[in-house]
């Protein structure tokens, strides 16, 4: 199980709504995935916009308090993590990933710690073939009527103690069916103690068991002044419960880049998305726009 990300424990689904579904950075995907108690593999197979083929294997296995990610590719990037949970201290875990590229005769080292509890999560991470290291600890505060959310991330660079940092804070209710959360982070490094600020927007409806969800993002750098704002939706097309559900989901910002894609599955075993992406700043040209494809077999 790859290691937790003080943004995604900030910000919540937020992060998804601008990354996960979106197909057009490859010219088409087929992705095969077999799931069983215990243990279970993916493979896929993608052609990139620069015309190579790179296909991979990703094999998961669950032994007791072990679980153990082996991911080959035909690039020969390869790389094996495995982590462990003792059952005399449940709520930590530690982990270990090891990269290695056979092409460019490359290598690197992961190891980490996490500890989850109700109230906090923190982890520490060390990168020791590249001498670098990170570690965060965010506090979740829960009260009958919302989740209040603080934390910090330090990451340091080449042995440096401290190279860049991160504060967070984060705010989470849900009413009904309707679930609303904020968050902000302030970005900083060494000599400059306020870099840029970053802020999530999240809301959402239940959809039987999925959600029809709309986030805002915004990013704003002090020394340029410069501000982007960013919009993403996903809509279902189809009522609750739905054995064969499909979707949109669409995103755009301030600086024309608009995305698009549409998921349909037909049946347990077959589903297939559809993606493009253009400026909606220029005029529309079908053909300087990029397309994606991508299926989906189980």
């Amino acid at each position: 199980m790859p290691a937790l990300k003080f943004e995604k424990l900030l910000c919540g689904p937020s992060v998804d709504m601008f990354r996960k579904d979106f197909v057009h950075e490859n010219l088409w995907e087929v992705e095969h995935a077999d799931n069983q108690k215990g243990n279970n593999y993916t493979n896929n197979l993608y052609l990139n916009r620069d015309g190579h083929m790179t296909g991979s294997t990703c094999i998961k296995a669950e032994m007791g308090p072990v679980n153990a990610e082996l991911k080959m590719c035909n690039s020969g990037e390869h790389y094996m993590e495995v982590s462990a949970v003792s059952p005399q201290y449940p709520t930590m875990k530690v982990l270990s990933k090891y990269v290695f590229n056979v092409a460019n005769s490359t290598n690197g080292c992961e190891l980490a710690a996490e500890n989850v509890c109700p109230v906090n999560t923190s982890q520490v991470k060390i990168l020791p073939f590249a001498r670098d290291f990170s570690a965060f600890s965010i506090f979740n505060y829960k009260m009958d009527c919302c989740q209040v959310f603080c934390g910090t991330e330090v990451t340091g660079k080449n042995c440096a103690l401290f190279s860049n940092y991160a504060l967070g804070l984060g705010y989470k209710r849900q009413r009904d069916d309707r679930t609303y959360q904020f968050s902000a982070r302030l970005f900083g490094e060494r000599g400059t103690l306020a870099k840029s600020l970053v802020g999530n927007i999240y809301t959402a409806t239940a959809h039987g068991d999925a959600q029809n969800a709309m986030s805002v993002a915004l990013e704003h750098d002090f020394k340029s002044t410069n501000t982007k704002l960013m919009f993403a939706g996903l809509w279902h097309l189809t009522a609750p419960g739905n054995t064969t559900p499909a979707f949109v989901k669409g995103k755009c910002d301030t600086d024309g880049q608009v995305a698009l894609s549409l998921f349909q599955r037909f049946n347990s075993n077959l589903a297939a998305i559809i993606g493009v992406e253009f400026n909606g700043k220029e005029s529309i040209n079908p053909a300087a726009a990029n397309y994606g494809f991508k299926l989906l077999l189980s």
